[in-house]
């Protein structure tokens, strides 16, 4: 990792992020905390990274229906409650109150989102890298819908064409290479979702773009 990398934030990360703040703590929190701590050792004056939101996640976070799926997800995955749990809602609620205060302070500026107003010209090249590994992806869409309903399995494999990761997933790794066109810093994307986890190797040798979970292992700092 080098000082002063750009890192453009998930929206798992985000929602992470957030139910690491919520009172009271949700138990157990190790998946939380990895995230809060991550963001805290990479913004310090050791590293000196910018941790920024687009406003393609901003757009999804404030889609009450995405922000509840996202909740959700982590509910049942990490914490191993039940789908329709009462729980699950209460969480969403507080994270649509406490979000905001995030994005407030993450958001990138109007005039550098118009700089790149025409990230999308690149999704051809991001939809034929992904295509090269349709077995790969196959697996990593079978992994997402295992314990969905079929209403919702369904929902999923249509925002997946091909297996593609969905679409707000590849148009953000279209706004990272506007980005490492237009800073002379290292341009990393922050997530947790195997789209782009499973793909790092790839994506760091071919997009020249660094991709950060919450296991990421922090050493000192490139100069």
């Amino acid at each position: 990792m080098k000082k002063e990398s750009l890192i453009l934030c998930d929206t798992n990360i985000c929602i992470y992020r957030t139910l690491a703040l919520i009172d009271p703590p949700i138990l157990p929190r190790e998946e939380l905390d990895k995230v809060l701590n991550l963001i805290a050792d990479l913004t310090n004056n050791n590293f000196g990274c910018k941790v920024l939101v687009t406003d393609i996640i901003l757009n999804e976070l404030k889609d009450k229906e995405i922000l509840f799926e996202s909740v959700s997800d982590f509910c049942i995955r990490k914490l191993h409650w039940k789908r329709d749990s009462y729980k699950i809602q209460q969480l969403a609620r507080k994270a649509e109150k406490s979000i905001d205060k995030f994005l407030d302070k993450r958001l990138i500026e109007d005039e550098i989102l118009e700089k790149i107003k025409n990230y999308r010209i690149n999704l051809p090249r991001i939809n034929n890298f992904y295509l090269r590994y349709p077995e790969k992806l196959k697996e990593l869409t079978a992994n997402k819908i295992r314990y969905l309903k079929p209403f919702d399995m369904l929902k999923k494999i249509g925002s997946r064409p091909n297996t593609l990761p969905e679409e707000n997933d590849r148009l953000l790794l279209c706004q990272a290479i506007e980005f490492s066109s237009l800073f002379e810093q290292d341009i990393c994307i922050f997530s947790n979702d195997g789209d782009f986890k499973e793909f790092k190797n790839e994506l760091l040798k071919e997009l020249g773009i660094t991709i950060i979970d919450s296991d990421y292992q922090l050493s000192q700092p490139d100069c």
